[in-house]
Order: structure tokens, then sequence, then C-alpha cells
């Protein structure tokens, strides 16, 4: 998986396809999270959540990590040094990462749909340890809304399976479909306590609790 290739035309390609629609999937739960302490972002991508959350929780001491390098630079490079200053940017595969201390907050944003299903589970079960109990995991995703009617639901496959083949031939990554996140999230040690689904788009925002 190698999301350099894209890290320059990322934000650009998201506004020209999404709008703003993304972000408010990354941010519409955002106060769950204010008042956290130790916050881990997987997969930050170009630092669109990571901006947002400076702004509501000022105290926190994040840690970014993302496995593109190229990604990471870009974040450095559109924000003033002193912003990052208390902050951690690893450049590491969430598989190679291994934290020195455990989280109250952890997020992910459009990161587990590019997993087959075997590595999300590891991969959430990983996640679980690295937490303090009752921490807050927010989760935004693509999903397919099962109160949508059948001529949209069949729309929003045909969309799905479109960025699949985009992301497949442009980042290399390794999944071809969706997987039931919250499913795997409740079977690693989650507990969902919220939903909140796009009006029009299949993107839905998850708020977990760990058990």
């Amino acid at each position: 998986m190698n999301f350099d290739r894209v890290a320059k035309i990322y934000t650009i390609l998201e506004k020209v396809v999404f709008g703003n629609q993304l972000q408010w999937a990354r941010t519409c739960q955002l106060d769950m999270i204010k008042d956290r302490q130790r916050i881990l972002l997987i997969g930050e991508g170009r630092g669109r959540l990571f901006t947002e959350l400076l702004k509501v929780n000022t105290g926190a001491a994040i840690t970014l990590v993302d496995s593109s390098e190229m990604m990471l630079t870009e974040i450095k490079n559109s924000m003033p040094s002193n912003n990052l200053a208390n902050h951690k940017l690893i450049n590491l595969s969430f598989e190679d990462f291994k934290p020195i201390y455990r989280f109250d907050a952890v997020c992910t944003c459009f990161f587990w749909d590019c997993f087959e299903m075997k590595k999300i589970s590891g991969g959430l079960r990983k996640m679980h340890q690295m937490l303090v109990s009752d921490a807050v995991w927010l989760n935004s995703d693509f999903a397919i809304n099962p109160q949508t009617s059948g001529f949209y639901t069949f729309l929003h496959k045909i969309f799905i399976r479109f960025l699949y083949h985009f992301f497949k031939v442009s980042c290399e990554i390794e999944a071809n479909k969706l997987h039931d996140i919250t499913l795997l999230g409740e079977e690693s040690g989650f507990r969902l306590q919220s939903r909140r689904w796009h009006p029009s788009l299949p993107i839905s925002s998850e708020y977990f609790v760990s058990k």
C-alpha cells in the first residue's frame, strides 16, 4: 500500500469528489474526545482531522501514525512548527507501531477500508490493547446504510466498487470490498455508543468505548 503517490493531490481530489462530506464524517462526533489527554490518530493522511482536533482540544498530546512519508511531510509543511511541538508524527505502518504508553482516545478515518478482514480483526485487537479502560474510539468510513432504498443501495455499491478500483490501481490497497467494522469492533473489545449516517452518501461516523 503506497499513498505517497497521491499525497500532493489527496485533499484536492477529496474536495472535488466529496466536497466537505468526508470532513463531516471525521468531525461530527469530535466533541466526544475534546477532553481526552492522549490521543492516537491512525492513518491520518493529510491531517484534516488533526487540524480540527487541535482547535477543540488544545491540551491533548496527539500521536499521529501513518505509513506514508509524503502525507506526513504535507502535514508538516502546511502547519506552523509550534503547532506540532507537543505532538508526535510517526512514519510507520500501524502494524509496526509500538507505543510507549496507553491512549484514552483513538481515531481512524477512512483507514480500515483499505484492508481485508483478517488484518482488520488483528489490527482492532492490537488497537484495543493500546487503550486504557473506557477509552473512546471514533471511526469514520464508507458503509452501506441498511435503511437506504434498493435503488440508492445499488448506486452506492457501484460507487464503492469504483473507489476500490481507483485506490487499488493508484495506491495498491489490498482490500476489494467493505467489511462490517461495527461487528468486528464489538468482537475486538469495543462497544458502539452512537452511529451517524450521511443523508445521501455511503458514509458513517461511529463512536465506541473500549470495554
